[in-house]
């Protein structure tokens, strides 16, 4: 059994969370999560950096449907048809813990590269819930 959890502030920005986290986990329980099994999620990854309790890969994000860069939408549309990889300047991030996923935020895939000094922060952030999602079964944004 899947558990699929939401930080608050995520709840919080959009419009219908439960739809998110009923997609995300019939996306999640399929146990392959290939690409072309769901329009909404793309390309599945794990972050190095930052690490989290010093493990990398642990961070995760999922590219997700473009919606409102018509260039990337076209070719999503035209990768998810030829069943080719498609990728997007949105992302969800997320931790998974066995059967367990925290959603944690969506972004503008340039923060997840950590090029600026905000952008690092962010992503530190991220690792300290994933890190009280993992170890003490805490959510805490």
């Amino acid at each position: 059994m899947i558990q699929t959890d939401i930080t608050h502030k995520l709840a919080q920005t959009i419009d219908d969370p439960n739809n998110l986290l009923q997609r995300f986990t019939e996306w999640k329980s399929t146990g392959e999560t290939g690409e072309n099994d769901f329009y909404l999620f793309g390309k599945d990854g794990a972050y190095t950096t930052p690490q989290v309790n010093g493990e990398m890969y642990v961070l995760r994000h999922v590219h997700l449907l473009p919606l409102t860069d018509t260039a990337q939408l076209a070719k999503w549309r035209r990768n998810w048809q030829i069943g080719a990889r498609h990728t997007s300047n949105r992302a969800l991030v997320y931790v998974q813990d066995g059967n367990r996923f925290l959603l944690i935020d969506i972004l503008p895939e340039p923060v997840a590269q950590m090029k600026t000094e905000p952008a690092k922060q962010l992503m530190l952030l991220f690792a300290k819930i994933a890190e009280q999602y993992i170890y003490h079964h805490k959510i805490i944004a």
